[in-house]
C-alpha cells in the first residue's frame, strides 16, 4: 500500500529536532533528515529486538502518536500481550479489528502466548507454520502455507486458496471446491485421517473472516516500532512532532498527553514562540 501517513510527516519532523538539538544542524535539509533515516532508523539498520522500546513503551502502555497504537483498546491488548518481536506487534495490529474482537480471538491469543506450553498443534507442519503465533491462524499467508505444506497443493494454489477465501465476490466457487478436494487428497497422503483435515479446512474458512495480510501487518509494524524507538530514545522530539502534526480537532487531547507523561506548555508568547512546536532548552 501506499499510505499517506501523517506519522510519515511525525517521523521526519522528529529527526528535524533531533538534528537541531544533539547534532548542531541549525536548518535540517530533507537530504539531512533522510540522511539520518537511513542511518539510523531504515528498517536495515534498527534493531528490532531492542527491549528497552518493547518494555517501556509497549508493555508499560505508553503511547503517544505511536502509529496503530493511539487506540485504547489496541494500547490495553499491548500490554497485556507484552510484544517481545515485530511479529507480535503484527499480531496484535491484525487481531485488534472487528473481525478478531467478535471472535474474541483476543482473548484467546493471550491466554495462549501466556501459556505456550499448552497450545496443541495438529502435526509438526503446522507448528512450524503456526508457532509464531501460538496456534493461530493471525495472518493469509499462514493458509497458502498450510495448504502447500499439508495438502499438497503448490504455493500459486495456496495463494489461490487464500485469495478465494479472504476475498468476497471473486465467484470461484467451483476453484474452492476443486482446491478442497486437492487438500483432502493431500492430507490423507500424509496420513492425516478426513476429519482432522476437514477440521483444519473448516479453520481456514472460519479465519477468512478475519485473516489479515502478514505483508500488510509487518510492514505498518515497522513504522509503530520505528515511532515506538523515537518516543522512548528522543522523548521530546517525538512530542514537539506529535504536537505539531495532530489536527486541530485533536489537539487538546494531544497537550493533555504530553502533560501526562511530565511535560510543560508554555503560553503563546510573541517574542519567543515559532512556526511549530519548539523544545525550551530545559
Amino acid at each position: 500500500d501506499i499510505l499517506g501517513l501523517s506519522t510519515l510527516e511525525m517521523i521526519e519532523s522528529a529527526i528535524g529536532h533531533i538534528l537541531k538539538r544533539h547534532q548542531g544542524v541549525e536548518n535540517p535539509t530533507f537530504d539531512d533528515i533522510k540522511k539520518y533515516y537511513d542511518g539510523v532508523l531504515h528498517p536495515d539498520k534498527l534493531d528490532f529486538d531492542d527491549s528497552k522500546v518493547y518494555n517501556n513503551i509497549f508493555h508499560k502502555g505508553k503511547f503517544a502518536g505511536v502509529f496503530q497504537f493511539t487506540n485504547a483498546g489496541a494500547q490495553r491488548l499491548a500490554r497485556r500481550v507484552k510484544p517481545r518481536d515485530i511479529i507480535d506487534i503484527s499480531a496484535i495490529t491484525s487481531i485488534y479489528r472487528p473481525g478478531p474482537l467478535a471472535a474474541n480471538v483476543h482473548e484467546e491469543y493471550v491466554e495462549a502466548k501466556e501459556h505456550p506450553q499448552y497450545v496443541a498443534y495438529l502435526s509438526d507442519e503446522v507448528q512450524e507454520v503456526t508457532q509464531e503465533t501460538f496456534g493461530f491462524l493471525i495472518f493469509q499467508e499462514q493458509i497458502a502455507l498450510l495448504a502447500h505444506k499439508l495438502g499438497g497443493l503448490t504455493l500459486d494454489e495456496g495463494n489461490m486458496l487464500r485469495k478465494v477465501l479472504t476475498k468476497k465476490g471473486t465467484g470461484k466457487d467451483s476453484v474452492k471446491h476443486q482446491l478442497h478436494a486437492k487438500f483432502l487428497e493431500g492430507c490423507a497422503a500424509k496420513n492425516i485421517d478426513r476429519a482432522s483435515a476437514q477440521a483444519l479446512w473448516d479453520k481456514f474458512e472460519y479465519f477468512s473472516g478475519y485473516g489479515f495480510n502478514k505483508s500488510h501487518a509487518v510492514s505498518y509494524s515497522i513504522i509503530s516500532f520505528q515511532c515506538a524507538w523515537l518516543w522512548n530514545y528522543y522523548p521530546a522530539e517525538w512530542m514537539a512532532a506529535f504536537l505539531d502534526k495532530e489536527p486541530e480537532s485533536r489537539k487538546e487531547k494531544a497537550i493533555n498527553i504530553a502533560k501526562k507523561f511530565g511535560f510543560d506548555i508554555e503560553p503563546l508568547d510573541v517574542n519567543k514562540s515559532g512556526t511549530v512546536w519548539e523544545i525550551s532548552d530545559d
